[in-house]
């Protein structure tokens, strides 16, 4: 067998250049982020922050980036779109350096709020996937860059986890001022995506017009929330009923981000064949199983498969992203995105808060509703395939074949 055949970056390197830059960015970035997302709640708890505060801090960092959704969909319209993607990535660079400084739980949330508002360019970042892509390859150049986050974060734990034998976690912080820097110079080298005429005199927000539309919008929303009760608080359990120290904790994240990278390459590529409702179904019951599996067997080696499967949560909702790129053909491309994503972010936001609340109750009540909430969504997009066609006008925008 070839290199190539052999290559697991080939198919990488069949997406457009401007995408390539795009994943490499995004890889060194959740590698920065990555080096210490998975013991965030236990250096929370080190700022003397209990599991409800752990889920406030979350809460409050959503709110921040849910704020910011609507007006990074009217940014996206009329602006350039390189532009933004560098000013929300350069947004990020000062919040490692702040959590360096913490002296308790209260002193982080400034940063959280500056790092999770960078993210005001996720409707810029979409548009200019969809402007990029080549033919009808949507889904899996979707799946493809989005898979660049997941895979930084997969490598980055077990670096970071090695790492915290030898330093300190504000020590890792530096580290990731680095690399979010770096990742911020690399975006000069993508050409620039100029605003459509046609969107910069519009400047309304896409909502759903039609049954699958509000599917849709449920899926995304419902998904945040169920990623949302359980994701922050894995670690504390990893901690609290399996005694996992910290760096064995980061091994676990890497599990779950490689997780996450193969089923957003898995399912985006699946979503290019069609049947992209029954997509996203799979990945969610792929969550919910591995979720569901953790908090029954508590055992260590069984977690690390578990938790991979768990990863498939996010991937699920990526395949939504690339339907939101291309169902209406009169659509702007930031609008698209401000009002799905702003329901989104509040889903984490809601996740979050009451995900701390049952986990102060409970070590695995919050974990079950997450389980069902996931099963749920299977079965509601599981019979939507949703199928994306060249259609135009004002409400025949998404197709979804029943049964």
């Amino acid at each position: 067998m070839s290199y190539f055949r052999l290559n697991p970056l080939r198919p990488i390197q069949g997406l457009p250049k401007d995408l390539r830059v795009l994943f490499w960015s995004l890889f060194l970035w959740s590698f920065g982020f990555g080096l210490y997302n998975f013991v965030w709640p236990l250096f929370l708890r080190d700022l003397h922050a209990d599991s409800g505060q752990v889920g406030l801090v979350s809460a409050i960092g959503f709110v921040a980036i849910a704020a910011t959704m609507i007006p990074g969909g009217i940014l996206a319209n009329k602006y350039e779109l390189r532009l933004l993607l560098i000013i929300g990535w350069a947004m990020s660079i000062p919040p490692p350096l702040m959590y360096y400084f913490a002296r308790s739980w209260m002193d982080v949330i400034p940063g959280i709020v500056l790092f999770q508002a960078s993210g005001f360019n996720v409707p810029a970042f979409n548009a200019y996937i969809a402007g990029a892509a080549q033919g009808k390859r949507t889904g899996s150049s979707f799946g493809y860059v989005w898979a660049s986050a997941p895979l930084g974060g997969a490598i980055a734990p077990a670096v970071g986890g090695v790492l915290l034998d030898w330093i300190s976690i504000r020590q890792i912080f530096i580290l990731s001022f680095a690399f979010f820097t770096i990742s911020t110079l690399i975006l000069f080298f993508i050409r620039k995506q100029p605003a459509r005429q046609e969107d910069t005199r519009r400047y309304r927000l896409e909502f759903p017009r039609t049954k699958p539309e509000a599917t849709l919008l449920l899926f995304l929303a419902g998904n945040a929330v169920a990623f949302s009760l359980a994701s922050p608080f894995l670690p504390l359990f990893f901690h609290d009923a399996i005694s996992l120290t910290p760096s064995a904790v980061q091994e676990l994240g890497a599990v779950q981000a490689l997780g996450q990278t193969v089923f957003a390459i898995i399912l985006g590529r699946r979503a290019d064949m069609g049947k992209r409702g029954l997509t996203m179904a799979l990945g969610v019951t792929a969550a919910a199983s591995g979720l569901g599996g953790i908090i029954l067997t508590r055992n260590l080696f069984l977690a690390f498969p578990l938790v991979f499967f768990f990863g498939s949560a996010r991937a699920s909702s990526y395949v939504a992203y690339s339907v939101l790129a291309t169902n209406r053909q009169d659509a702007t491309r930031g609008g698209q995105y401000g009002f799905y994503l702003t329901l989104e972010s509040l889903g984490f936001v809601a996740g979050s808060l009451v995900g701390g609340l049952f986990y102060q109750a409970s070590l695995v009540e919050g974990f079950i509703i997450a389980v069902l909430s996931f099963l749920s969504l299977a079965l509601i997009v599981g019979v939507a395939g949703f199928r994306v066609g060249g259609l135009s006008g004002q409400t025949k925008s998404l197709k979804a074949d029943i049964g």
